[in-house]
């Protein structure tokens, strides 16, 4: 985990430039901070570093022997030590001993073809001056975030927001943005801020005499479902799982290599407690586990006989109601976007008391439903793959749908997939629906004309078409929800430099996973059971025979100060200011919430949440409203 931040332009260019945002930058990267600047005053590269890897050595910048080529990483690359050896033997030596110089090398010797040969979670830039040509990069997932904007004739990237605005980029919302965000998620190229792009998951930037050219290195590729219907033989079952098994333990056990202590994100799961058990395997951990009064959502009591029975020490790490409102501004100004419920403050005290505790890197297992279907909109989307008439009855209830008026975005889906991805259809009900008699009515009708579904339908067609609804439906969320609103947790563990690594969101383990056959995903019921198989020798009963436990945080409308804090913001600039939401709409809500029962009071959680991080971001960043480009509008 480091931070890195990058300004291009003509020439005259200082370390100056960066000095402000590698400020900015200092709590992703505290254990050291470099700057480099160009012969020709091109550009600016800053660095602050997370040691994690080669404490002693490895700084950055780091350039080649001639100066002519220089990199700054956030992030790591696994498998580090097998590329340096092949580096050595054709004639490309790395200098340091850590991972971040392989990307410098191999782009010596391979060119933009480096990519290719990297592994992990990652965000670099790379100046070369021969060429007056900037070469970045994000890795496959979009686990590392990578953000740019143009202003002035300057070219900023950062892994930051802040550390742009730090450089003079203006704080704006980009309302038609934040549009797509409440039907979808965030368009793959934008951000909540107007003129701040991010760079998109599998792809790579370069800029120079031409401007900024984005292009595309990897996606993901679902088997199509005449490939998924190929003879398998009786013992493919049997096979599949030991092949995901071994891609899994390669994925964990490339995680482990660091030469700071290791933690694990403990929970009371299949994904965390098989996750955590193979990297007990290859390194010493201690876990750590969230733990709540409320004893339903509490999974502290498995997490504690799990780590027991691995002979691990646990860290129970408690939140409590009160902690949601004290700590959401701190958690929205790390995480730069809204939050949706309570998870995001307890993931930033989660991460918060796992550097306490002295460790600086963790493993967690975010992607391990999005890679085994387990959400239960997953199962859903599962269940029209495999029955034809299922779906025959589905596509007769989508017609009725469209016939009342369905709105624009579900159309657009239909237009173009023939079924609805269930997580689409149920963001639609918890969020736009209920939203909608509490929006100011410019960004109602603002929200009426925006399609946040077409246009990245539109540009995945290859990666959808001849696909079964589970394989598109999760392709989507992927490139959506996954990408632009879950993995953002990135920016709150960062915040306490702590550096999480995902090995679910392994893109060898995914090329594995991907083959399983629509009838392996959960025989009889029983979700995720090439994961659960896989592991099974690593589970405790208990764990193995469980149903799906996510990381649900208790909801923040009882007892936790949001509704006190949402009602000081109605009668202040911070909702006058909020281009989103009308405050009278929001007045009455706090009342009725107010004179409900704790259980139905839970229902409005996402909205209170979602007008208080509007509110709050207004105020925190000085924000403006933009209209931004309509998504899915005629000017796409």
């Amino acid at each position: 985990m480091c931070g890195i931040i990058v300004v291009l332009a003509g020439g005259g260019l200082a370390s100056s430039d960066v000095t402000a945002a590698v400020e900015v930058l200092r709590p992703r990267g505290p254990d050291g901070t470099g700057v480099w600047t160009s012969a020709s005053g091109r550009a600016v590269l800053g660095h602050t570093r997370l040691a994690v890897v080669d404490p002693a050595g490895s700084a950055q910048p780091i350039s080649d022997e001639s100066g002519d080529t220089t990199i700054v990483v956030n992030g790591e690359f696994y498998d580090y030590q097998r590329i340096r050896r092949d580096l050595a033997r054709t004639g490309h030596p790395c200098r340091t001993g850590g991972d971040g110089e392989i990307a410098l090398r191999l782009y010596r010797r391979d060119g933009h073809r480096a990519l290719s040969e990297l592994r992990g979670e990652f965000a670099f830039a790379l100046w070369d001056e021969r060429r007056g040509e900037l070469f970045a990069a994000r890795d496959r997932f979009g686990v590392k975030p990578l953000f740019y904007a143009e202003r002035d004739g300057r070219l900023y990237l950062s892994s930051e927001i802040k550390a742009l605005l730090a450089c003079g980029v203006p704080a704006k919302w980009d309302l038609a943005a934040y549009a797509a965000h409440l039907q979808m998620a965030l368009p793959p190229d934008r951000t909540l801020f107007a003129g701040v792009r991010q760079l998109p998951p599998g792809c790579y930037l370069v800029a120079g005499r031409d401007g900024v050219k984005i292009h595309r290195y990897w996606d993901l590729d679902y088997p199509t479902t005449e490939e998924l219907a190929e003879h398998r033989t009786p013992d493919a079952l049997a096979e599949h799982v030991a092949e995901v098994r071994s891609a899994l333990d390669e994925a964990v056990r490339v995680r482990t290599v660091a030469d700071v202590p290791l933690a694990c994100h403990l929970s009371g799961g299949v994904d965390s407690s098989g996750m955590t058990a193979l990297a007990a395997r290859h390194a010493p951990v201690s876990g750590f586990t969230v733990g709540f009064p409320d004893t339903a959502l509490d999974e502290s009591p498995i997490a504690a006989r799990t780590a027991a029975r691995l002979g691990l020490p646990l860290h129970r790490v408690g939140i409590e109601p009160a902690d949601v409102a004290a700590h959401l501004v701190a958690t929205l100004r790390a995480g730069e976007m809204v939050q949706e419920n309570s998870h995001g403050v307890a993931r930033f005290l989660h991460s918060a008391a796992i550097r306490a505790g002295g460790f600086k890197v963790a493993l967690a297992g975010e992607g391990g439903d999005e890679l085994f279907a387990g959400y239960p909109q997953s199962q859903r989307d599962l269940a029209l793959s495999r029955d034809p008439g299922a779906l025959d009855r589905a596509r007769a209830g989508y017609r009725k749908l469209s016939g009342f008026g369905a709105p624009r975005h579900l159309r657009s889906t239909l237009d173009r997939l023939g079924f609805l991805p269930n997580w689409l259809t149920q963001r639609y009900l918890t969020v736009v629906a209920p939203s909608r008699p509490l929006l100011r009515r410019e960004f109602a009708d603002l929200l009426d004309g925006t399609d946040a579904c077409g246009p990245l339908l539109d540009q995945s067609r290859s990666q959808l078409e001849g696909r079964p609804p589970l394989h598109q439906s999760s392709y989507l969320f992927a490139k959506g929800r996954l990408a632009n609103y879950l993995l953002a947790a990135e920016r709150l563990d960062a915040a306490n430099a702590v550096e999480v690594r995902l090995p679910y969101l392994d893109h060898h383990l995914f090329t594995t996973a991907r083959t399983a056959a629509l009838s392996w995903y959960a025989p009889e019921g029983c979700t995720k059971h090439v994961l659960r198989e896989a592991v099974r020798e690593e589970l405790s009963e208990e764990v193995y025979t469980g149903g799906k436990r996510g990381f649900f945080a208790p909801p923040a409308a009882a007892g936790s100060g949001l509704l006190e804090l949402l009602r000081d913001l109605t009668g202040d600039s911070s909702m006058r200011d909020n281009p989103f939401y009308e405050p009278g709409a929001v007045r009455r809500l706090l009342d009725e919430v107010g004179d409900q029962s704790a259980d139905r009071a839970a229902g409005n959680d996402r909205l209170l949440h979602l007008v208080a991080g509007t509110s709050l971001l207004t105020t925190e960043f000085g924000m403006t409203a933009d209209a931004g480009q309509t998504v899915g509008g005629s000017s796409d």
